[in-house]
């Protein structure tokens, strides 16, 4: 499947570039955090690494990527916001169920949830 390929590499892409120029506003957005959150399940699944990473920017720029992800499959579009009511509902109740991921949080917690997300995601990607 060469649109597979082509995406795990962008995807490999977009990880290794993460960090690269964010905007000056908001820190934890770069054009890879976009592009990665555009891309959907296979991306949020790639970042799950990241969720852990040393530097606490690379961690909050991941931890955008999976809300990003959750938010858009609820409904949520850029300059709209989410298509129905519950919506936001539904991503809050995840995002809390998961572990409450926080990239500020202490290891330990931050890798439960971390264990918990690769669970969600394995499951969601079969």
């Amino acid at each position: 499947m060469p649109e597979q390929h082509e995406q795990d590499a962008e995807i490999k892409m977009l990880i290794q570039t993460i960090d690269d120029d964010p905007d000056r506003l908001h820190l934890d957005h770069t054009a890879s955090v976009q592009r990665l959150i555009e891309l959907g399940l296979p991306a949020a699944m790639a970042v799950l690494d990241l969720l852990n990473a040393t530097d606490s920017l690379t961690r909050l720029r991941a931890q955008r990527v999976l809300e990003g992800v959750v938010m858009q499959l609820h409904g949520w579009t850029p300059g709209r916001g989410y298509a129905d009511s519950e919506g936001q509902g539904k991503t809050l109740s995840l995002l809390k169920a998961n572990g409450d991921y926080q990239a500020d949080a202490p290891p330990r917690k931050r890798r439960k949830a971390i264990e918990k997300w690769q669970r969600w995601l394995e499951v969601q990607m079969k």
